[in-house]
């Protein structure tokens, strides 16, 4: 897996794996559900972002423990100084940071079907960019 010397291969790829079921879970529901659980693909969104980037951490940093937080900027922070991290990445970790709590409760958020694509598109940036990194 990419240019860094990793012990920690197969713990890197079992969080990617989990990335790619909440990824796929929140692009199946949002394409196929109706009415759209639109605070569950968010959520779900922000947990493939989150579990990505933690998996990025665990293959830069050769650690298994990450730390327990779902603020995504401060999860990416942990690996600005090994990759290039342009302000989208940082702007689309903030517009997820939100869906990894607040929607598990009702009306705590509110979210529209706008909103959810974007929180797709935002997902979808993290995770393309962090596979680039890992290969």
């Amino acid at each position: 897996m990419g240019c860094y010397s990793m012990k920690n291969d197969a713990l890197v790829k079992t969080w990617l794996d989990f990335a790619e079921m909440d990824s796929n879970l929140a692009d199946f529901t949002f394409q196929n559900m109706y009415p759209k659980p639109l605070e569950l693909i968010c959520y779900h969104c922000q947990q493939a972002a989150e579990k990505a980037i933690k998996a990025l951490i665990i293959f830069v940093v050769e650690d298994t423990d990450v730390p327990k937080t779902h603020d995504l900027e401060i999860l990416l922070d942990m690996v600005a100084d090994k990759f290039e991290v342009v302000d989208a990445l940082y702007d689309a970790c903030s517009d997820l940071t939100p869906y990894g709590v607040r929607v598990r409760y009702p009306r705590e958020i509110y979210v529209d079907e706008l909103m959810t694509a974007k929180a797709i598109s935002d997902k979808n940036l993290i995770l393309n960019w962090i596979k680039t990194l890992i290969v």
